[in-house]
């Protein structure tokens, strides 16, 4: 019993200890930014600022427009996550209970996509939407959207799982497939649609390598890409304003975490991704 109580505390500690390590830049950086004397040198290291202001932020706001990047990233965001959401429940309905020629066909072909990296599909990609006329566009971003193929398999696996009684009966009544999916399907998947909804949405706001290849105005681009450009912007070191840029563009995820922390930790677990 003593060895074990000794084993908990050792670990107590040792928790701690990364914890520190991990806030310790994390408490900084937001220090910095509040920091009026962080511009092209950077400040002894302090937990308070040496001189409090906002100049920083008022900086970063007036160098690039970040409102309009939030907004950009919040349409991007919510359609995408939209129509992800709904057309990979759809998929997974079709698969989980629909009955057509070559289903086991292509639900290995839809598999094998999803084991290629974007990266290796990104040119081909690039070169078609430009085929298309569609670069410079939110098109790129949100088209894909339709084709979330982990969101497919993921919910297949979980639409399989309800009984298939509950259809059977539908259909006596003279529901149509339609109506089934909408009134019986999707309301015994809200642990499905909030677990995809919330990756999603990280892996939206946090989206850069494509957003970057096809988007070319500067007025058009999301809040991960505007970071970067505000940076390269900079001909001095600007510790302040760059540690405002940071801060400002992690609050909604920061938000996001701390109220839904629970559902996003067993959204990662459930669905058994990093993304």
């Amino acid at each position: 019993m003593r060895a074990k109580k000794i084993r908990r505390a050792l670990l107590i500690v040792i928790l701690l200890a990364i914890l520190v390590i991990i806030l310790i830049p994390l408490v900084w950086s937001i220090v910095l930014s509040f920091d009026r004397t962080a511009l092209s040198t950077l400040p002894e290291f302090s937990l308070i600022p040496h001189e409090f202001s906002l100049f920083n932020y008022e900086v970063a706001f007036t160098s690039i427009p970040l409102v309009r990047y939030y907004l950009n990233t919040i349409f991007v965001t919510v359609v995408h996550t939209f129509l992800a959401v709904f057309f990979a429940l759809m998929c997974g309905y079709a698969f989980a209970k629909g009955n057509f020629v070559g289903k086991k066909f292509w639900f290995i072909f839809m598999l094998a996509v999803m084991m290629l990296p974007f990266e290796s599909r990104m040119i081909p990609l690039y070169l078609q939407y430009k085929s298309w006329g569609l670069l410079d566009t939110y098109a790129p971003l949100l088209m894909g959207a339709c084709a979330y193929v982990y969101g497919i398999f993921f919910a297949k696996q979980n639409i399989e799982a309800i009984p298939d009684s509950l259809r059977e009966s539908a259909y006596i009544d003279g529901a149509s497939e339609w109506r089934i999916f909408l009134k019986i399907i999707l309301p015994l998947s809200k642990p499905l649609i909030a677990t995809l909804s919330i990756l999603q949405v990280l892996s939206n706001w946090n989206s850069y390598l494509w957003p970057l290849v096809v988007l070319r105005s500067s007025e058009k681009q999301l809040i991960s890409v505007g970071v970067s450009i505000f940076n390269s912007q900079q001909d001095a070191i600007y510790y302040g304003p760059r540690m405002a840029v940071a801060v400002i563009s992690a609050i909604p995820l920061s938000i996001m975490f701390l109220f839904l922390q629970k559902y996003i930790v067993q959204s990662i677990a459930v669905s058994g991704i990093k993304q």
